[in-house]
C-alpha cells in the first residue's frame, strides 16, 4: 500500500534565503538537442491525446444517438 504524502515543510531563517539563492542562481543543463527531444515527446504525446479526445467524443455522441 502506498504511503502517504508528507506536508511539503516550509523555509524560515539563512535555509529559506540558502534556497532563495540556489533558485535564483539555477541555470538549465540540458543541451538544445535534449530539448529538441524532448518537445517531439511532448508533441507526440499531445497529438495522442487530441486523437484520444476525439475517439471518446465520437462514441459517447454515437451512444447518445446524435451525430455531428
Amino acid at each position: 500500500m502506498a504511503r502517504p504524502i508528507l506536508e511539503t515543510p516550509i523555509l524560515f531563517g539563512e535555509d529559506a534565503r540558502r534556497f532563495e539563492r540556489k533558485m535564483q542562481d539555477a541555470t538549465c543543463t540540458l543541451s538544445q538537442q535534449e530539448k529538441d527531444e524532448l518537445m517531439s515527446s511532448y508533441k507526440a504525446v499531445l497529438a495522442a491525446l487530441e486523437r484520444g479526445e476525439a475517439s471518446r467524443k465520437a462514441r459517447l455522441s454515437k451512444r447518445m444517438g446524435t451525430t455531428k
